[in-house]
C-alpha cells in the first residue's frame, strides 16, 4: 500500500494522460453520492475508526444500534443504503440482537448490496458471534500479531492483527488475506475474504480493523480504504454523469496502481512464457498460467468497456474489474516462475 501512496511521479504521469485523453461522458456515481449504514452499540477497542476513515473518504454514512435495526425492513435498508458494515468487538447483547436478525441482512444483500462484517470477536467487549454468517461461514478463535496480504505480498502487523480465521467459505470466495503468525502465509487460516449472495456481495474479516487502523500506522488505512473503494464497487448502481470536480483522487490512485501492475506482470508474463517455452516447461504448468492469464485479460477487458482505461482512472466501476485483472495477471507470472525455479 505504500507503494500507492508514494508514487508522486506516477501521479503527475496519470493526471497527464488523463488530460491527454480528456475525460469520459458517464461514470458511476462519486464517493459523496454513496450511503453507508455503521451497526454497533459501542466504539470497538474504543475508537470509531470506521466513522473517521469513511469521512475521509467523503462517503456518508449512519449509524445504528443492533436494537434500533430491528425496527427496519430489509426494502429500507435496500433503499437507504448501499452497504451496511457490522463494526468488530461488540458486547454480547449487540451479537444477540444482531444474529436473529441475519436473514434481513441476507435479504438486503441478494437484493445487490453489500454487507461488509467486521468479525474480530473476543475484543474488549466480550463478545462473541452466536450464529453462522451468510452462507454458513463460520470463525475460529485464533491470535494472529501478522496477516498477509496476498495481492501485494505484504504484511500487516498489529499488537494482534488478527483474532480470527474463517471456516466453511463458499467455492466462489476470493480470500484476501490469511493468518501469518510467523510471518509466513497460512493460506489455510483465511482471515479476510468477500463471497457472492444472490445479487450482492458478503465481505468478511477476522482482522482487527479498528484498532489497527487507529494505532497502528497507515498501511493499515490505506488497505482499509482499498477494501471500501472494493466493497462499495460492488454495490448495484447505474453510471451516472459526473462533473470533473467529482473526481475522487482516491479511486484515481487504486485505478492506476492497479493499471500498472497489470501491464507490468503482462510484459512479464510474454517474456516468461516464451522462455518456459523454449525450456520445454510441462504442459500443465503452462495450462495454469495460461487459465490465470486469460481470466487477467477477461477483467481487463470488463474495465475496457467504458472507453480506455486510462480515461476512466477517476470511476470507481473499473476499480473491481482493475484489481482482479492485477491480481490473476501477477498469479500468471507467480505460476511460471515457480515452475521454472525448478531446471
Amino acid at each position: 500500500m505504500k507503494k500507492i501512496l508514494s508514487a508522486a511521479v506516477s501521479l503527475l504521469m496519470l493526471f497527464s494522460l488523463v488530460a491527454v485523453l480528456g475525460p469520459p461522458s458517464a461514470s458511476a456515481k462519486p464517493l459523496t453520492d454513496y450511503n453507508v449504514l455503521v451497526l454497533k452499540n459501542s466504539d470497538a477497542w474504543g475508537t470509531p475508526a470506521v466513522e473517521y476513515t469513511l469521512t475521509g473518504m467523503g462517503v456518508p454514512y449512519d449509524v445504528m444500534t443492533s436494537t434500533e435495526l430491528q425496527n427496519r425492513t430489509a426494502q429500507t435498508l435496500i433503499d437507504a443504503y448501499d452497504m451496511i458494515i457490522i463494526v468488530s468487538d461488540q458486547s454480547q447483547d449487540f451479537y444477540d440482537e444482531i444474529g436473529p436478525q441475519m436473514g434481513k441482512l441476507e435479504d438486503y444483500v441478494r437484493a445487490g448490496r453489500v454487507l461488509e462484517i467486521h468479525a474480530a470477536n473476543w475484543g474488549w467487549g466480550g463478545g462473541v458471534w452466536t450464529t453462522p454468517l451468510p452462507r454458513d461461514v463460520t470463525l475460529t478463535k485464533s491470535y494472529s500479531r501478522r496477516d498477509y496480504v496476498i495481492a501485494n505480498n505484504t504484511t500487516l502487523a498489529s499488537s494482534y492483527a488478527s483474532h480470527a480465521y474463517l471456516n466453511n467459505l463458499p467455492a466462489d470466495a476470493e480470500i484476501i488475506t490469511v493468518q501469518a503468525p510467523s510471518g509466513t502465509p497460512e493460506y489455510g487460516r483465511p482471515s479476510t475474504a468477500v463471497y457472492t449472495l444472490g445479487n450482492g456481495r458478503v465481505f468478511v474479516t477476522g482482522l482487527t480493523i479498528e484498532y489497527s487502523v487507529a494505532r497502528k500506522g497507515p498501511e493499515w488505512e490505506a488497505f482499509y480504504r482499498e477494501m471500501i473503494l472494493n466493497n462499495l464497487g460492488y454495490s448495484q448502481v447505474v453510471p451516472t454523469p459526473e462533473t470533473p470536480a467529482q473526481k475522487g483522487i482516491n479511486v484515481m490512485l487504486f485505478n492506476f496502481y492497479y493499471y500498472i501492475q497489470y501491464h507490468r506482470n503482462l510484459d512479464r508474463y510474454n517474456t516468461l512464457y516464451g522462455e518456459a517455452l523454449d525450456g520445454g516447461l510441462d504442459n500443465e504448468t503452462l495450462g495454469l498460467a495460461t487459465i490465470q492469464n486469460d481470466t487477467a485479460a477477461d477483467y481487463y477487458a470488463n474495465a475496457s468497456q467504458y472507453g480506455p482505461v486510462v480515461a476512466n482512472f477517476p470511476r470507481i466501476y473499473i476499480f473491481i474489474d482493475l484489481r482482479k485483472a492485477a491480481l490473476h495477471q501477477k498469479q500468471a507470472v507467480g505460476i511460471l516462475e515457480e515452475g521454472m525455479a525448478d531446471w
